[in-house]
């Protein structure tokens, strides 16, 4: 499976960049909250499921943005390199 992803990412960097920001901008929150919640009851529990909804929307956008970025910049680069190798 990740091997089949590797070379779907190598024809297609956009695509590839574009999953890993997608994952990285959804987990992070979701990660945030679920540590937070490790007492139910806590105050950083109640708040974190209160904006859960706010920050999944910021974190795509910024966290996702700067690791899609980032992780197209890497695979283009690699990319290239490997064509002047060849």
């Amino acid at each position: 499976m990740l091997r089949a992803f590797m070379r779907w990412g190598r024809r297609f960097p956009l695509v590839g960049a574009l999953v890993v920001g997608l994952s990285a901008g959804v987990g992070y929150p979701v990660v945030s909250v679920a540590v937070a919640c490790g007492a139910p009851s806590s105050e950083a529990c109640v708040w974190g499921k209160a904006y859960l909804p706010l920050n999944l929307t910021i974190s795509v956008v910024v966290v996702g943005g700067i690791v899609t970025g980032l992780c197209l910049a890497v695979l283009t680069w690699r990319r290239s390199h490997a064509s002047r190798d060849e």
